[in-house]
């Protein structure tokens, strides 16, 4: 390929694993299909499938679970497409795509009745080449503001004065008609909000995450919060207070269960027992008077077109495709290509809040039936978090698939790729019935230089503690940068605060890698996310605190762990295979390309029981080092 050799000749070096990344590409290009690619640190997997996908002209789908990757592949593609240029003549024309909830919608920005301080800094973006992204604004909530399925529906979308200037339906959706490359992430490509997929290939990256993303976009609920501001829109509509207290439900339900310190959230067998309560102390009483303000409305409505000789074909569409009034108060009705006049739009407008309700109403519905029905495919929980809008504490009930099996759908695709450093095509299929031919990328770095460290602990509390801190200690005399990889939020503060010391939590992941990167700082301790997708350069040290298995009262693990005891498989062995997986992507951390090396120390001896643990630090080379037990000093070493 013209274009890798050109990058060749500018000093990127060789790798036998790209290579044989590139030519897996330009099989699924051709032929189809699906293919599930193991491509170890070091490989560039990111260049393994750009640079196929862009040198044939392919149209692409590229899906990833995290932002700073989603940076990352704007980098490349703008550092290929220059190149390309330059060699060919030719551009590529990509676009990264959000979900439509993060766009400003212009229709509701103009119609809500919004104080200054819940404008925040739009009025100055507005005037600007903005795209619309709220991420960037500064405004607290945005559920006001945003595009919402409810809201822009279908019809209304025909009549929206603003629809000419719409950030997400005109100018995002018709830069993705012209795009070469659309870059999505996980979430969205489950929501399929995306069109003409069946002659594009679709890139999966960071799949090893696939099935928390999946289960986290197909959750549904109802908050305290969402059923307030149904109450609030309701109550506009119906010129009345409306006497309906969901505070009562939500805290008589579960203020309990957050009776300890710092919990957010709490998993639930069932829903079931609270459905009724709900409906019968909220959802009813709301129904009724919203289908008694309809009524009012269907009135006023006859009565205006029964005045009028014609209307507008904006007015007679809008209202026949909402099918809030009867069909026959429109059948006869003739109708004219002149504009809405204003008492149309004012009826369009009322017909819409309407329309709004009615949907939000459903929903509610929806989700009522899903958990009355209780199927074993579903997990429950609670959760609680502060909301400055509320003054109050906003709760939320949810439903979730345990196992989002049959989301995607790979035949709606020419061909399907999912890749990751640590992939595991049982997992894979296990999760999400994805399946596909399986390819595992030779490794490509010389790991001789790593040391790995298995410190003799014992499940006592303090004696665990003791030799996490101790091993910090070493860590910091050996290394000038050490990462610490905690597997629960609380062992965070088991480091001591200090200048050099970041700490996630104190602020966004990007920002904390990068601060870490300067000369100043000297330790990053996290959970979760510093485990994964994270590039740290450079000598270091890296602690990892225990065999990362998932917390068994993390609502997903917990309702898939009883799901697989239902069914009578084991749970461990799930629980065992996701630890492997997260255990090979936190090791991933130290050596990230040539001339990286370092110490791990491991504080959790039991990975002498997992073999898998262990024969892959040895197959990657690594000389394992452990203490012996009732010693705080001298090594030995197994190979």
């Amino acid at each position: 390929m013209e274009l890798y050799e050109f990058l060749l000749s500018k000093g990127f070096q060789r790798r036998k694993s790209q290579e044989e990344f590139f030519k897996l590409v330009t099989d699924t290009i051709n032929e189809g299909g699906v293919k599930l690619i193991e491509a170890p640190t070091g490989t560039g997997k990111t260049f393994g499938y750009l640079i196929p996908i862009i040198t044939h002209g392919e149209k692409a789908i590229i899906s990833t679970g995290t932002k700073i990757l989603q940076d990352q592949l704007r980098r490349d593609i703008e550092l290929l497409s220059g190149y390309l240029q330059l060699l060919t003549g030719r551009d590529v024309n990509y676009v990264i795509l959000k979900g439509k909830g993060n766009y400003l919608c212009l229709d509701r920005y103009h119609k809500e009745n919004l104080s200054e301080e819940e404008k925040g800094n739009l009025p100055e973006l507005l005037d600007t080449e903005w795209e619309g992204d709220l991420n960037h604004a500064l405004v607290e909530d945005i559920s006001k503001l945003n595009v919402d399925d409810d809201y822009c529906t279908q019809a209304y979308r025909k009549n929206c004065p603003y629809y000419s200037q719409c950030f997400y339906w005109k100018r995002l959706k018709d830069r993705e008609r012209k795009a070469d490359i659309l870059i999505i992430n996980h979430s969205l490509l489950a929501l399929k909000e995306f069109d003409d997929t069946e002659e594009k290939i679709l890139i999966i990256d960071e799949a090893h995450e696939l099935d928390r993303y999946l289960t986290l976009a197909s959750t549904g609920g109802v908050s305290l919060y969402s059923v307030r501001e149904l109450i609030s829109s309701l109550s506009e509509l119906y010129g009345k207070t409306i006497k309906v207290k969901p505070e009562k439900f939500f805290l008589d339900n579960f203020e309990e269960f957050f009776k300890e310190k710092n919990r957010t959230e709490v998993v639930l067998d069932s829903l079931s027992p609270y459905a009724e309560e709900f409906k019968v102390s909220i959802l009813e009483p709301l129904q009724d008077i919203f289908k008694a303000t309809l009524e009012g409305f269907k009135q006023e409505l006859k009565e205006f077109l029964e005045e009028r000789l014609m209307v507008s074909f904006q007015l007679k569409d809008y209202l026949e495709e909402t099918a809030l009034v009867p069909y026959e108060l429109l059948d006869n009705k003739k109708a004219s290509y002149e504009e809405a006049d204003r008492e149309e739009r004012r009826i369009i407008d009322r017909a819409k809040k309407f329309e709004f309700l009615q949907r939000r109403l459903a929903r509610f519905n929806q989700f009522l039936r899903a958990v009355k029905e209780g199927s074993q495919e579903l997990g429950y929980m609670v959760s609680r978090s502060w909301s400055r809008k509320l003054q109050a504490f906003n709760y939320r009930i949810e439903a979730f698939p345990i196992f989002p099996r049959g989301i995607i759908n790979p035949q709606r695709y020419k061909g399907v790729i999912l890749t990751s450093a640590t992939i595991d095509p049982q997992d894979i299929k296990f999760t999400t019935g994805i399946e596909g031919d399986f390819y595992r990328l030779p490794y490509n770095f010389d790991y001789s230089k790593v040391s790995f460290v298995i410190e003799p602990t014992n499940p006592k509390k303090e004696d665990w503690e003791d030799r996490l801190k101790g091993a910090y200690k070493r860590l910091r005399s050996l290394h000038k940068k050490v990462l610490v990889l905690m597997t629960n939020k609380e062992h965070i503060n088991l480091i001591e605060n200090s200048d050099e010391v970041l700490k996630q939590g104190n602020s966004g992941l990007k920002e904390l890698v990068e601060r870490f990167q300067e000369d100043s700082y000297r330790v990053l301790v996290g959970v979760d996310s510093l485990w994964t997708g994270i590039d740290i350069p450079g000598e270091k040290g890296l602690l990892i605190s225990k065999l990362p298995f998932e917390h068994p009262n993390d609502p997903v693990t917990y309702h898939r762990l009883r799901y697989l005891r239902s069914v009578g498989e084991d749970p461990f062995e799930y629980q065992r295979r996701k630890a492997f997986i997260k255990f090979r992507q936190g090791l991933g951390r130290l050596v990230r390309r040539d001339g990286d090396f370092g110490t791990v120390v491991f504080c959790d001896n039991r990975i002498w029981r997992y073999r898998e643990f262990v024969d892959f630090i040895k197959n990657l080379g690594i000389k394992i080092s452990y203490k012996p037990p009732g010693g705080r000093s001298g090594f030995k070493t197994r190979r």
